[in-house]
């Protein structure tokens, strides 16, 4: 089984070590990380790297980094067979996804949700892992896992405020994918 650690919307604005505690104890045991954007400095994927090695896309107001581990605005990391796309904004639902002419609702185009993922990522994908909206999500789509971590820091409004935030694990076991959102006041 791989373990797979997801964090978004960390906002650190000081050196990048001031990541609660119970962020890094939940994510123990992991064998990779992949952070969602809203970093906001490259030592928050240092600290994270105490747990287990760091892949990372931008957000808003990310540096850039040289090298492979911050990827600009989106990326596919495959593990175990599964393709995971990452990126900061899906603005989901995405702006692909349009009413109806006769108002009916929402759909996707007729192109569908592969080709709008292929548009997105380059290719298809498994797992689609995104930020930005701090609200915590697991959501499958015509056999698509859409998957928010929510915040560590500065959870959604579903929370309590000043309450811990969440992180999300991924495991993988023959190609079988489990979620699951891991709340950090269980990690207090």
């Amino acid at each position: 089984m791989v373990k797979i650690g997801l964090v978004s919307d960390t906002h650190s604005a000081g050196s990048g070590w001031d990541l609660p505690a119970n962020v890094l104890h939940a994510l123990e045991g992991c064998d990779l990380l992949l952070h969602c954007g809203d970093l906001e400095c490259i030592g928050v994927l240092d600290c994270l790297e105490q747990v287990a090695p760091v892949l990372a896309v931008r957000g808003y107001e990310d540096p850039r980094e040289p090298g492979d581990r911050l990827a600009d605005v989106s990326r596919i990391v495959e593990v175990a067979g599964v393709r995971i796309g990452m990126v900061h904004d899906i603005q989901w639902p995405t702006p692909a996804i349009m009413t109806t002419p006769d108002g009916a609702g929402l759909q996707y185009p007729a192109s569908g949700l592969p080709d709008l993922l292929h548009r997105k990522f380059g290719g298809s994908v498994d797992v689609v892992a995104f930020g930005d909206t701090h609200e915590e999500l697991i959501e499958w789509r015509d056999g698509v896992l859409f998957i928010n971590p929510g915040s560590p820091n500065y959870p959604g409004r579903r929370h309590v405020p000043g309450s811990p935030g969440t992180v999300a694990l991924l495991q993988i076991q023959d190609g079988k994918i489990d979620p699951s959102i891991i709340n950090l006041s269980d990690y207090a």
